[in-house]
């Protein structure tokens, strides 16, 4: 094995023992305590039921994750673009900034329902719901790596004749990568909630839907089971940025990026 194998071992080992540790001790005191199923039920019999109804779990996840993906992706791409235009023009940063935390004040459970009523009960509300929840931290992080970088560089870039397009290609893009990256492990997750959101309010299909049906009938499994699966749905997400994360900002260690970007 590798260094980079070693590594990747011992830095999920700690992780994955914790929670082997907790999900034992779960069974263990379900079991010793006799506690219903329809209250809490043992991880086994979560896991059984993850077996039993994949095919049900599957049909209703592909949806959730393909909204989550979608506006997770277009958080991403305004998020950026939003970013661009505030690091350089003052009047811009002046007045999107108090758009931007206005819209993050309203609780998005809130905004839910009137995205139901302006575009109905299909996907395009839970896709905007995604859109909007995720693309707070885009642009605030995105605007920060812009607009940290050290200004006596990009002066210096100037003095030897290189254009606007060429000191934010070479400089401000580079040093926003780990923040642009730090953005985006905080929206996959908040999309997720979006979607889920959404679901949970008005739809016919997702895992918000399933679980909120298991929930009414009282089919605590099948509801834990949802809940699972939406959990390594999101951790694999999350895995797939960090992964590319480290191919694309080589340069910083774990440690530069993770405390970058105000995540």
């Amino acid at each position: 094995m590798g260094t980079k194998g070693r590594r990747f071992a011992a830095d999920i080992a700690g992780p994955a023992a914790i929670s082997i540790g907790m999900i034992v001790l779960w069974e263990v005191i379900v079991r010793a305590l006799h506690i219903r199923s329809i209250i809490l039920p043992p991880p086994s019999e979560i896991i059984m039921a993850m077996v039993d109804r994949r095919d049900l779990l599957l049909t209703h996840l592909w949806p959730s994750l393909y909204l989550t993906v979608l506006g997770f992706a277009l958080s991403v791409v305004g998020g950026v673009a939003v970013a661009i235009l505030i690091t350089y023009s003052a009047a811009l940063r002046k007045g999107f900034y108090p758009i931007i935390i206005v819209s993050q004040v309203i609780p998005k459970i809130s905004i839910a329902p009137l995205f139901i009523v302006w575009f109905g009960t299909g996907t395009m509300s839970s896709l905007l719901l995604a859109f909007l929840i995720a693309f707070f931290p885009m642009t605030i992080n995105s605007a920060l790596g812009f607009q940290s970088i050290d200004e006596d560089i990009a002066r210096m870039a100037r003095t030897f004749m290189a254009s606007d397009w060429q000191v934010f290609w070479k400089i401000r893009m580079p040093n926003a990568l780990p923040y642009i990256f730090s953005g985006m492990k905080i929206s996959i997750t908040l999309a997720i909630i979006g979607v889920i959101v959404s679901e949970f309010v008005a739809s016919q299909e997702g895992i918000g839907y399933l679980i909120k049906l298991a929930g009414g009938l009282l089919d605590t499994p099948l509801m834990m089971a949802a809940i699972t699966v939406l959990s390594i749905a999101g951790l694999i997400l999350y895995g797939l940025i960090a992964h590319f994360e480290r191919r694309v900002v080589y340069w910083q260690s774990s440690s530069d990026i993770s405390g970058s970007g105000g995540g």
